[in-house]
């Protein structure tokens, strides 16, 4: 059996979200060969990542916290997302944003950044407004979230509560399609994005890396020889020889793809990009990381360098 397990952020088990997340997985409990659980976080013990960098070094790359996300994998609730062929995240909006609740428990997700055992795997977000509204901008961070993991992302519903009535059917098609996804994922097994397909295929989601990855390496710029790639060049910032081998490597992917978006090549643009990241990423971690606070090499999983 295919497994979608619905992850509730709300401190309510009588509230508005829930109501969107049960009808979700309702759908997806149609879909022939799938069963679904609703998980109140709430009910579970986990505090935050103490960054202590263990998931990492270990090649099974577990976190040792003693609580129900950690123990080395034998965590309670690290098991079922383990069990997991589809995800639901369903979070209120607090402050704006999603709920602290589904935050933390993304975050305590950080092991599977280095395994990559959740990249590919199918996820569906639901983020429920009762007040001002904001449900849009929450969808987004969730979006996001599940970029950050490599996740094949179905689709997401921003609700605001005035509109509940008519949100719920949209949920329960929502779960249909998240219910398929997921049982593809058991039957013919989980096929990984790699980063390129990864980019490319958020590119018409809520949350998109493309523009934002410019505007980090930039400043909000734009302006490539501004790049912070660029002025650590010039400065010597990077003293270690693969760092730097790898920094000249990122800028110069990152000024193709500048010049691929001046040219309206975004396809081109995104895969230059993706290259000059996955290089920034391997030079970063040589020159801060790797001796000074994990000790140990960046795990092969992780942004590897796609030629």
């Amino acid at each position: 059996m295919a497994r979608v397990l619905g992850f509730l952020g709300s401190g309510r088990k009588d509230g508005y979200t829930i109501r969107v997340l049960e009808e979700v997985l309702r759908g997806a409990g149609e879909v022939e060969g799938v069963e679904t659980e609703l998980i109140h976080l709430l009910d579970y013990k986990f505090g935050p990542c103490t960054s202590c960098y263990q998931c990492i070094r270990l090649p099974e790359h577990r976190c040792i916290l003693p609580d129900d996300m950690g123990h080395r994998g034998e965590g309670k609730l690290w098991k079922k997302v383990e069990s997991a062929n589809g995800i639901v995240l369903a979070a209120p909006v607090h402050f704006w944003t999603a709920d602290a609740l589904t935050h933390l428990f993304v975050e305590r997700l950080y092991p599977f950044a280095w395994s990559g055992e959740l990249r590919g795997i199918p996820v569906a977000t639901i983020a429920v407004a009762s007040n001002q509204g904001f449900q849009i901008t929450a969808n987004e961070l969730l979006c996001q979230l599940a970029f950050t993991f490599g996740m094949r992302y179905i689709g997401g519903l921003p609700v605001h509560v005035a509109y509940l009535d008519e949100a719920l059917p949209k949920a329960r098609y929502l779960g249909l399609k998240l219910g398929e996804a997921a049982l593809s994922d058991e039957k013919e097994g989980r096929r990984p994005l790699s980063d390129e397909e990864l980019w490319l295929y958020y590119e018409d989601k809520p949350w998109s890396v493309f523009q934002r990855y410019v505007d980090n390496l930039t400043m909000g710029t734009g302006d490539p020889q501004l790049s912070i790639i660029k002025r650590a060049l010039a400065h010597g910032i990077f003293k270690k020889k693969e760092a730097v081998e790898h920094l000249k490597k990122a800028d110069e992917e990152f000024e193709r793809c500048m010049k691929y978006i001046s040219l309206g090549e975004r396809r081109n643009a995104i895969k230059s990009l993706v290259k000059a990241s996955a290089f920034w990423t391997s030079a970063t971690y040589k020159e801060f990381l790797e001796e000074q606070l994990i000790k140990a090499p960046k795990p092969k999983t992780y942004r590897p360098i796609e030629e």
